[in-house]
């Protein structure tokens, strides 16, 4: 054996003992190997997160299994494929096992058939098409008993045959406080999501909008579609369904109710201009994070030269310190909802990694448009990332957070967290178009509405019966209250119109007055519509009177409309000098009553001074009653006896 000298066998064994120690700089490189590999790992993590996992397509292929009893393997199902059944195989096959039981077998005699066929056509028509009758309902029957027989098993089904009513789309209303969806009923078949946007959004962000486009021809043969509209709130939904039900659009009448909740996205697909002012990002400023100074310091916020992010004089240094301090930093949650969803995940994943992620992703994603917001920081997606990071390390959850103002950074800038729930609060009142209190003077009725008023009126008769259905009908449709009281006023003040007939709409009108009270949506605008209009209607009544040729007929055609305006007074409707201007416009000419109208103005009349009547059942309520005590009591006003 060959000796090793000593010098190389001491060389040899330093070495593989490991006797040298490493320098700095290769723990350096080691160290930053390691810190490289762990931040490819937590990066490969971050994409994956985005990307949808990979289905397996694993095939499973049965082998010999052995019988232990019979000393011997058993080959028969060797090489063929294994296929697993699930407990909803399971289900379908006793559901099918359950409708072969009840399905009718066939008739296998050839020759009975025949004869059938012979039989057929010996048929008349009629019979034939009561035939097809009688076997649809059967069939009918037949799928709705497989349905009950399903149920009672616990068979859950897919099969479209027995899911006729199509999948569970909302339309039918489960009595959830909570939904903000709406069912819209009774749509025209040409309009578009476009024009419901337009016409639904005026009332509040809009989550979702959806028509049922007709898809049978069955579907397309009933002339109208049906939708739904989802709002971000529940009392926008509620506002939309006071408004816009019963409303006529594009000559189709709006049926409205309320749906199955829906899954409210984080940002609305519609927002109403109106709600975006308080929502759009400030203009830029110049300053750190984009912050607002105060109006009286916007010309004082000194210039910084080219490539420099803060002043180097003394004096600018003071002033732009004192103009950051008394800035504000205005938070606006992003409406892009991927770029929105990409800062949730990247604030999420910064918390867990570290600063140090930010950074990688800063510096891998250099070129990507999408990570734009952590290089700008006047963007407003930037201002939003900073804020959301600190809000999530301060304890705040996702959904709830400070509302309060608050300073990030010590002497900076006062920093405003955006509105907690701006879309789910519901839209605020007085950033409407139209507010429900003018909203109520301003409606109009349809052609078909208009025509109605006008047969109720014209109709119109001193019957208990016949006014109450005309009053009722007013009431329902009090969102064109202005409109109904200018029809009463020119059937009153007609040239041509009978003494009885003026009386009844008198009286209608009196009706509508005491049920103004009532908890209905809009009825109280009745009494601010016809105060404008009351003048008019006594000095029209009074000439008619006049114009009366029997002296008895002109004094019972007063003496009624004094009655009423005696009630009007028992019930508060309305104050003391107006109701004294009505009587003398009844009892004296024309000009007197026009010369003292801007006194009666001056005196106070408010309609909000009448006190609320009572809705208790009666269509005419306590008006009609009180009217009919005080009717003469011998002969009607035009000689026919009255019923009322």
């Amino acid at each position: 054996m060959k000796k090793i000298p000593e010098q190389k066998l001491q060389a040899f064994s330093v070495g593989a003992m490991g006797g040298r120690t490493l320098s700095k700089k290769e723990l350096e490189e080691i160290r930053k190997k390691e810190e490289e590999e762990a931040a490819a790992h937590v990066f490969k993590e971050f994409v994956e997160t985005f990307q949808e996992a990979p289905t397996s397509s694993k095939v499973w292929v049965k082998a010999g299994t052995y019988d232990a009893g019979a000393r011997r393997e058993d080959t028969s199902e060797r090489g063929k494929l294994y296929k697993p059944t699930s407990r909803l195989d399971e289900k379908r096959s006793s559901s099918d096992d359950v409708l072969r039981a009840l399905a009718p077998r066939p008739d296998p005699s050839p020759s009975r058939s025949k004869k059938q066929k012979i039989q057929d056509k010996k048929k008349s028509n009629l019979e034939l098409f009561k035939e097809e009758l009688r076997q649809i309902q059967e069939e009918r029957s037949e799928r709705h008993k497989y349905k009950t027989v399903l149920k009672e098993r616990g068979v859950v089904t897919v099969d479209p045959a027995f899911d006729l009513m199509g999948p569970d789309m909302g339309s039918y209303d489960n009595g959830d406080p909570n939904t903000t969806n709406l069912y819209l009923g009774n749509l025209n078949p040409k309009i578009t999501e476009q024009q419901l946007m337009e016409i639904f959004g005026r009332h509040g962000p809009l989550a979702s909008i959806k028509i049922m486009w007709p898809r049978s021809d069955e579907e397309k043969a009933r002339g109208r579609n049906c939708g739904f509209v989802a709002f971000m709130s529940r009392k926008d939904g509620e506002r939309a369904l006071r408004c816009i039900n019963g409303k006529e659009i594009m000559n189709y009448e709006m049926k409205l109710g309320w749906g199955k909740a829906v899954v409210l996205p984080p940002v609305p697909i519609y927002i109403p201009p109106a709600l975006q002012q308080p929502t759009q990002p400030p203009p830029r400023s110049g300053l750190p994070f984009n912050a607002q100074p105060p109006r009286h310091m916007k010309d004082k916020i000194p210039r910084l030269r080219p490539g420099e992010y803060y002043p180097s004089d003394p004096d600018d240094i003071e002033m732009y310190d004192k103009v950051l301090q008394q800035s504000i930093v205005k938070v606006v949650v992003p409406t892009e909802r991927n770029i929105l969803m990409l800062i949730h995940r990247m604030v999420e994943f910064v918390i867990r990694e570290g600063p140090m992620f930010e950074a990688i992703i800063m510096n891998k994603e250099m070129n990507n448009p999408f990570f734009s917001f952590l290089f700008e920081n006047q963007s407003p997606a930037h201002v939003y990332y900073r804020w959301r990071l600190y809000s999530m390390l301060q304890g705040d959850s996702p959904k709830q957070w400070a509302p309060n103002d608050f300073r990030m950074f010590k002497g900076g800038s006062v920093w405003r967290p955006p509105v907690l729930n701006v879309y789910t609060a519901g839209m605020p009142d007085e950033l409407l178009d139209e507010p429900d209190g003018k909203d109520s003077l301003r409606g109009t009725l349809s052609s078909s509405q208009r025509d109605r008023l006008e047969d109720l009126i014209r109709n119109l008769t001193p019957c208990r019966t016949a006014i109450g259905e005309a009053m009722a009908w007013c009431l329902e449709h009090a969102e064109a209250a202005n409109e109904i009281a200018q029809c009463l006023l020119e059937s009153m003040t007609g040239e041509n119109t009978a003494p009885h007939k003026r009386i009844a709409r008198l009286y209608l009108l009196s009706d509508i007055l005491h049920n103004a009270g009532a908890k209905l949506t809009n009825a109280s605008a009745f009494r601010s519509v016809f105060e404008q209009r009351l003048v008019a209607i006594m000095r029209g009544l009074g000439a008619a009177a006049d114009a009366l040729p029997a002296r008895l007929q002109a004094e019972g055609l007063r003496a009624r409309c004094t009655r009423v305006l005696q009630a009007w007074a028992d019930w508060a409707v309305y104050p003391p000098p107006l109701l004294l201007l009505l009587h003398r416009a009844l009892r004296r000419p024309a000009q007197e009553a026009e010369d003292e109208a801007p006194a009666a103005a001056e005196g106070g009349a408010s309609p909000d001074s009448a006190s609320s009547g009572s809705w208790d059942g009666a269509l005419d309520g306590a008006a009609l009653r009180r009217l009919a005590a005080t009717r003469l009591p011998a002969s009607d006003i035009d000689g026919v006896p009255g019923n009322y």
